[in-house]
């Protein structure tokens, strides 16, 4: 008797282990987690090349991860228990005040030698697209950094201010910089930022758009007459919250709807439509994507004022909820994202002889960004 009882844990792991096989050899996989945001790893192809150079042991190990029974409750339940344990900081996301959830960057996101290789191209290609248009660059500060005093106490986190710096050594010459981390330091009281995404809101969108208004020469009275918001959704968990299962205070969703009548143009074509939101998205896990129904390799939007100005917009996701305000200022917008789109930056300017541009990325996604490099140098 008692030697079944020792080898009762063992047969109980046994048992697990099988089911747990089984299961995995007769389930669905899935492809795509609405929770954590993100492309799961799938079974991957076995060969001998593969299995030798260590590929395959390393994408079954999270495939295993990824395709684990009852995933996402899992990730749930840890972070609860971390949380019993007294941490505030899960999967580099900290528990802020005020229910903020806040990532935490490190050398890692901006990796100096990165960083040199970006800026050297921006400055490349600023420098060429200053000869035809009106050039100016914007990067908007992570939550992290801009909130830094609702982080726990004694929280480390990456100094942003050392990038903003190389940033205006870079441009300096070329006075193109439009900085906006004055303005929402000035409004981080507000809610500028989601507390459970890493972008910002339409709010935080609207301020560094009147920044801009103020640097083009824009009509700043018409401007500021955009700063009126409709909420359409008040329970928006973002891509943060995705992180660790865990909010304890969900998003509203506001947008800004243009007087003026759009057409948007999406990927030279592909689809057709009068407005920059996708509602649809509002009933998924993804409700950001209702900002042009997520990023779009190219956007191309007219019906705003009569200037005859093309504004061409290089941008990141954080540029999608600013669009609207943008849209109605030009008579053509032209919104490129080089992460969905193989064309370099020197055939976009032959494409669209724009008359304006702006570059406007999130510092973060800037500093870790391959294909701005590859395509404006």
């Amino acid at each position: 008797m008692i030697r079944i009882f020792k080898r009762l844990p063992g047969v109980i792991f046994m048992v697990l282990l099988l089911g747990l096989a089984g299961k995995e050899a007769l389930s669905h996989q899935r492809t795509y987690s609405p929770v954590e945001k993100r492309e799961l790893q799938t079974r991957p192809e076995i060969s001998i090349t593969k299995v030798l150079d260590g590929r395959f042991q390393k994408k079954y190990e999270s495939y295993l991860r990824d395709q684990f029974p009852g995933r996402d409750h899992w990730v749930s339940f840890q972070t609860d228990m971390e949380l019993f344990m007294g941490k505030n900081e899960i999967h580099n996301v900290y528990i802020g005040k005020n229910h903020y959830l806040l990532e935490h960057y490190t050398e890692k996101e901006f990796d100096p030698q990165q960083i040199s290789k970006n800026l050297q191209a921006l400055e490349k290609f600023v420098g060429k697209a200053k000869q035809n248009a009106d050039v100016h660059v914007m990067m908007v500060p992570t939550k992290s950094w801009i909130l830094r005093e609702k982080l726990p106490a004694f929280a480390p986190h990456y100094k942003e201010q050392k990038f903003y710096d190389a940033l205006q050594q870079k441009l300096e010459k070329e006075d193109v910089l439009i900085s906006v981390e004055p303005v929402l330091d000035a409004h981080k009281e507000e809610e500028i930022y989601y507390r459970t995404d890493h972008h910002w809101t339409t709010l935080g969108a609207w301020y560094a758009y009147e920044q801009y208004t103020k640097a083009v020469g824009g009509d700043l009275q018409r401007a500021q007459g955009k700063k009126k918001f409709r909420c359409i959704s008040k329970d928006f968990y973002g891509t943060t919250y995705a992180k660790i299962n865990y909010a304890r205070q969900a998003d509203k969703i506001e947008i800004y709807e243009p007087a003026d009548k759009l057409r948007v143009v999406y990927n030279m074509g592909e689809k057709k439509t009068k407005t920059l939101y996708d509602v649809s998205f509002l009933k998924t896990a993804d409700q950001y994507s209702v900002f042009t129904g997520g990023n779009q390799a190219v956007l191309e939007i007219t019906g705003g004022i009569k200037n005859g100005k093309t504004l061409l917009l290089i941008k990141d996701s954080f540029a999608n909820s600013i669009l609207p305000f943008l849209a109605e200022d030009y008579e053509k917008l032209v919104v490129v994202d080089l992460r969905q789109l193989n064309v370099s930056g020197d055939r976009l300017l032959e494409m669209f002889s724009p008359t304006d541009i702006l570059i406007l990325y999130n510092s973060a996604q800037f500093a870790q960004d391959k294909e701005f490099e590859i395509k404006c140098n």
